[in-house]
């Protein structure tokens, strides 16, 4: 009997969030002490599961200027405020800042953290209103529920878990010296697995770029030709090629050896980009299965199990393609579910795919076949009980124990694979693991703004490189390439709000207004303003007077009607088919109108459903060139598609005397499904 092989990948990933001598936010401490070393652990339990882990060098970077006191951050600095010597200022920044994790799985479990919480909360609260032990137990909470399932076995954090409150200040220094411990010990624990053949490790380039749109932003045009693009255009590929190799070496500098394979990042990849990779000794990359879908004329939904060759004269490379649903499930769904039916969903979905290749191919494709499963090594495991470990256990020993299923590397593969009995793809259409296109960080004007001064400042930058000493130019073009990494366009536009925003927005900006300052030169003063004001003051909207296009009916919408978001959840990840942004919706007195606002372009979908359910339920199926209606619709109807923008006119029977009302908006693209339900009509 053959087994299907699994490829799991868990991307390891933080932007670079120093800022003088400050990490400004302290996620590379809290997800070290919580799931950096936590989740690999695992793994020694279950000897014969294997996978690969990818590294940011960004936060590797950060990992040892933490432990070598290079830097320190924000929290730190907080925490280690004896309790009885905090200022006013020292004590509004630790009601902001010191609650910022899962209320669900990390504070309400907690007794005195939860008390905290909810006096904190109290609408009447002031801050006279903790007295000096309070604010000592405040601070050592917050750091204490950011350690992990096993990093929390720790005699002296098992200790500190126990006694719940009353914290001393010797207590809270010797919490602190358990951080640094644990951020000492990762990379031992990754090198010691790789020893023991379990794991692979492979890196992103340094500040993690989408590296498409650093070649040339016009590679954003492959997948949204109706996009706008930066103004001057990006098209700088030696600095593409330098994030690479100096990803590349600062990995070998940490694990001793350079990487067979990478997760661009983001998943973004281009021709161009591939072309790079390969010249750089790159073996694999994990890639998304929309990439593939967009760039071949097979949409058979299986072919995303089949890894494929790209060859140039320079040599070959493989791709795997990324599973959205079993990926999507890990990072987003089993969160809620008990960890043994979590596990067992996962692989009947696994026996599924199993039974569809051999129906479809024979069992002999077996040999080739993989299903890659890549997400966040991170981001998900706080939504998780127990921080995913029991899941983790339940999953692995299903696996482990499975006759029809196995787990491997990308490495794994290739030395068990001849390149030419896979199949090949001669030309791939530029995006990246989301929508496969790169709406995210270059699809709105935030993020335009953004680029063009990144842009403006990578175009002084290389008037002015002869006129300074090297330690001068050297230092200036490292801060362009931190602005370059992905995550300061991750936050810009509507489609991941966060309070941490103008942070973000800070960060990036410094390192633009840095190059003018080593430079000898006063930066622009557009950079002392946020990308959010910048965008605001540029107003090139054109506002047409015809209602026959969506733009000028968007136009007119947008004065009278009520917008419906469609995520306003804070997020640092991004679900597979968060494609709709918002509705506009407009009751009239003969009619109603719908704008739907994508981040993709439409065509991505098969189908696009839309229900109204009122006193009389409504629904529209619209298909690649024609739509359909149900029964009820008595009236006329209107319908432009135009680009990611779909205008509705409905008749006003639909919503007549409505007060109230429910739009479910269901979109299914190649092996995805994804829903979004409204209440709406106050």
């Amino acid at each position: 009997m053959k087994k299907l092989k699994l490829a799991f990948l868990w991307h390891q990933h933080q932007p670079y969030y120093r800022i003088d001598n400050e990490f400004v936010l302290p996620w590379v401490l809290f997800h070290g002490t919580k799931d950096y070393l936590d989740i690999p652990e695992v793994l020694y339990e279950f000897p014969f599961i294997k996978q690969t882990f990818n590294f940011a060098p960004s936060l590797s970077l950060q990992l040892d200027e933490y432990t070598n006191k290079k830097a320190s951050d924000k929290i730190q600095r907080l925490t280690m405020i004896n309790a009885s010597n905090l200022s006013v200022l020292d004590k509004n920044e630790i009601i902001l800042n010191f609650f910022s994790c899962n209320t669900k799985s990390m504070i309400f479990p907690n007794k005195r953290y939860k008390f905290l919480y909810e006096k904190a909360r109290n609408s009447e609260f002031s801050i006279n209103d903790f007295i000096d032990q309070e604010w000592l137990d405040l601070q050592v909470l917050y750091n204490l529920v950011w350690f992990g399932y096993f990093s929390s076995q720790r005699s002296f954090i098992k200790r500190l878990i126990s006694k719940g409150c009353n914290y001393t200040e010797e207590e809270k220094k010797l919490l602190i010296d358990e951080q640094m411990s644990i951020l000492g010990s990762i990379n031992r624990q990754y090198r010691k697995l790789v020893e023991l053949g379990q794991i692979e490790l492979g890196c992103s380039p340094m500040y993690h770029p989408i590296l498409p749109l650093l070649i040339d932003s016009r590679a954003a045009l492959d997948s949204m030709p109706d996009i706008d693009l930066p103004n001057p255009l990006f098209t700088y590929p030696q600095d593409a090629n330098h994030q690479i190799t100096m990803g590349m070496d600062y990995f070998e500098s940490v694990f001793g050896n350079k990487p067979n394979g990478m997760w661009p990042s983001e998943g973004s990849i281009s021709n161009e980009t591939l072309n790079m990779l390969i010249n750089n000794g790159i073996k694999w990359i994990a890639g998304d299965e929309l990439v593939l879908f967009n760039s071949t004329n097979n949409n058979n939904s299986l072919m995303k199990y089949f890894p494929h060759t790209y060859t140039t004269e320079s040599g070959t490379l493989t791709i795997f393609f990324r599973d959205h649903n079993l990926s999507d499930k890990i990072g987003f769904t089993y969160s809620t579910w008990n960890a043994k039916d979590a596990a067992n969903d996962f692989v009947n979905s696994l026996k599924n795919i199993r039974n569809s290749l051999i129906s479809s191919f024979g069992e002999d494709a077996l040999d080739n076949a993989v299903v890659s499963v890549i997400l966040d090594g991170e981001n998900c495991w706080e939504y998780y009980p127990d921080n995913g470990i029991p899941f983790l256990r339940e999953l692995y020993s299903l696996i482990q124990n499975d006759k029809e299923l196995s787990t491997l590397t990308f490495s794994d593969y290739l030395n068990s694979m001849n390149p030419i009995q896979l199949p090949t793809i001669q030309n791939i259409q530029a995006g990246s693991w989301i929508n496969g296109n790169f709406s995210i960080w270059i699809g709105d004007k935030e993020d335009i703004t953004a680029w063009n001064l990144l842009s403006k400042t990578r175009q002084f930058f290389e008037l002015h490189k002869n006129d300074f000493g090297a330690d001068i130019v050297d230092e200036a073009y490292n801060c362009l390439l931190i602005a370059e990494g992905s995550d300061w366009f991750w936050w810009y536009g509507p489609e991941h709000p966060t309070e941490n925003k103008p942070i973000f927005d800070k960060i990036f900006r410094h390192y633009l207004k840095k190059v003018y300052t080593l430079f000898g030169e006063d930066s622009p003063e557009e950079l002392e303003l946020s990308i959010d004001e910048i965008s605001l003051q540029s107003n090139d909207l054109q506002v047409l007077n015809s209602t026959n296009t969506i733009s000028g009916a968007l136009e007119i919408l947008k004065q009278k009607s009520i917008v419906l978001h469609a995520d306003g959840e804070n997020k640092s990840m991004h679900k597979t088919g968060d494609c709709l942004k918002s509705i506009h919706y407009f009751k009239g007195n003969n009619y109603s109108e719908l704008i739907l606002q994508f981040s993709c372009n439409l065509h991505i979908f098969q189908s696009i459903i839309i229900e109204i359910n009122n006193s009389e339920p409504y629904k529209i199926s619209i298909y690649p060139g024609k739509y359909e209606l149900s029964k009820s619709f008595k009236s006329n109807f209107g319908i432009i598609k135009q680009n990611r923008q779909l205008y509705l006119q409905l008749p006003e029977i639909i919503l007549k005397n409505c007060t109230s009302a429910n739009i479910v908006v269901s979109l299914q693209e190649l092996s995805k499904l994804t829903e979004y339900k409204f209440s709406v009509f106050q």
